[in-house]
């Protein structure tokens, strides 16, 4: 069905391409006489706006509306012959030119304005065109009622400015006198609808704090009990069991993972998981798929649901590259549900090896300790044979033997040290003794009777007697004369 245009033209010009102008048809306007046949379109209008309704490619199918905005002539008063239409018959009759010109649902592309959210459940906004609009410079506007029983499936909330399209039957609020669009489905312009309704509700969540990591509960290092929330059927539940099995208490929780019903399941699961304290630690996920079959990880009462759980929860949906609601929620992310599993057991293989090499310590330790004491023992025997009275009097028997040996050796050196320190030293006093130099010829004179050393001539007299002393006996003599020194002699 090719979309509908509306086309204003100004006061006496006929509608042309290039002047035409795109606003809504009005369902208050001035409707001329019905039961008259149309005029023929002869280039002309006449005075006051002219409102031109038709579908893009059925240009030659015209139905009119036209409304005299002149200043109004004076009425005649209603007389007996006027025959007028009631309200009903007019709103009724616009309403029947509207349904003719759209008698099948359409597309129709707008941005969003004025969303409101009724305690009824119905939605109300506008649809209002990006560009165009009305020769007094407004925005052209729809409005639109999105009822409860339509509404029910809608992915992503309608906000004010975003840009949508929309599938609608346009017809009349006769208790207004006023068209709009009775719309049946809605889809974000430019994204997928589950992409927006996924960005949304990550946001609001975001901003509420359930990404936040102080908020997240840190996961058992050894936990003994492991619960599985999935599908009973999956490749995924094979893979985890046969990980966790010999290291823990799995207990399975089965819920279906996709279509309808499915979160409401997996929200079911947690409480109950939560009210029984079924677990240590919850790993909540499936295998991979599309987005749709992912979808119920998204939806926003299982991500509370996480989010409220006392017990610490593992996400692990689809693979590497699969990022839902729940992942961000969740306590720990993992890529896939074989490495959530995988991660549990690791920690239960760290501390085992961890067991394992502290055990080998510790007897290392003990075979050290008791070597070390085996070998004080050993040292203590010994000390308690040394101090038995007969070792001590062998000890001292012999301490005094080799005392005695090093007194005698220490005497002998000594003895043979201080005879030859004599031997040199009485050399040394025979060199320097007056009675060698008497024996070299020498001879030494003194003066009697005081005994005084004669070492000048002019010393004694003539008369004198004096004692000399050669190297065998003395010689007493009277000076007979004394002589002069000579030159040489006193030099």
């Amino acid at each position: 069905m090719e979309p509908f245009v509306a086309q204003a033209t100004e006061p006496g010009t006929p509608p042309s391409a290039g002047s035409a102008k795109e606003v809504p048809i009005r369902a208050s306007v001035r409707p001329t006489n019905m039961h008259a046949k149309p005029p023929v379109d002869s280039g002309l209008r006449p005075p006051g706006s002219s409102f031109v309704a038709r579908r893009a490619g059925f240009a030659n199918h015209e139905s009119r509306f036209t409304s005299h905005e002149t200043t109004p002539s004076p009425q005649p008063r209603a007389s007996a012959g006027i025959k007028a239409l009631t309200v009903a018959q007019v709103v009724s009759s616009i309403r029947g030119v509207i349904e003719r010109q759209f008698p099948t649902p359409i597309w129709i592309e707008g941005e969003l304005s004025n969303c409101s959210f009724p305690a009824s459940g119905h939605i109300y906004f506008s649809l209002v065109d990006e560009q165009v609009t009305d020769r007094f410079g407004q925005r052209l506007v729809l409005p639109c009622a999105f009822y409860r029983g339509a509404n029910q499936h809608l992915k992503f909330t309608l906000t004010d400015g975003l840009k949508v399209l929309c599938l609608g039957q346009i017809t009349t609020y006769e208790r207004q006198g006023q068209y709009q669009l009775r719309v049946l489905q809605v889809q974000p312009r430019g994204v997928g609808a589950l992409q927006l309704a996924f960005d949304q509700l990550k946001k609001r969540l975001q901003a509420e704090g359930l990404f936040d990591e102080g908020r997240k509960r840190p996961i058992p290092s050894l936990p003994q009990r492991v619960g599985i929330i999935t599908s009973p059927s999956g490749s995924a539940i094979h893979d985890m069991v046969s990980k966790l099995r010999g290291w823990f208490h799995v207990i399975i929780l089965p819920v279906k993972v996709q279509g309808e019903g499915a979160a409401q399941e997996i929200v079911q699961a947690l409480d109950l998981a939560n009210q029984r304290h079924l677990a240590d630690v919850l790993i909540v996920g499936r295998g991979g798929g599309s987005i749709e079959d992912l979808w119920a990880f998204n939806e926003e009462p299982v991500a509370r649901a996480i989010a409220r759980s006392q017990i610490p929860v593992i996400a692990a949906v689809g693979h590497q590259d699969d990022w839902t609601i729940a992942d961000y929620v969740a306590d720990l992310r993992a890529s896939t549900p074989t490495d959530a599993a995988k991660g549990l057991v690791h920690e239960h293989e760290a501390f085992a090896q961890t067991a394992r090499e502290l055990t080998q310590q510790l007897l290392e330790t003990m075979e050290q300790f008791l070597e070390e004491q085996q070998g004080r023992v050993d040292s203590l025997g010994s000390q308690l044979r040394l101090l038995h009275p007969r070792a001590q009097l062998d000890r001292y028997v012999t301490h005094a033997q080799e005392c005695e040996a090093q007194l005698i050796q220490t005497m002998r050196y000594t003895l043979a040290h201080s005879e030859q320190r004599l031997q040199g030293l009485a050399g040394r006093l025979q060199a320097l003794s007056p009675l060698a130099v008497l024996a070299r010829g020498y001879s030494i004179t003194l003066k009697l009777p005081d005994r005084h050393v004669v070492t000048a001539a002019r010393a004694v007299h003539a008369g004198d007697e004096l004692e000399t002393l050669v190297s065998r006996g003395r010689i007493v003599s009277t000076v007979s004369r004394v002589l002069s020194e000579s030159p040489s002699e006193s030099a």
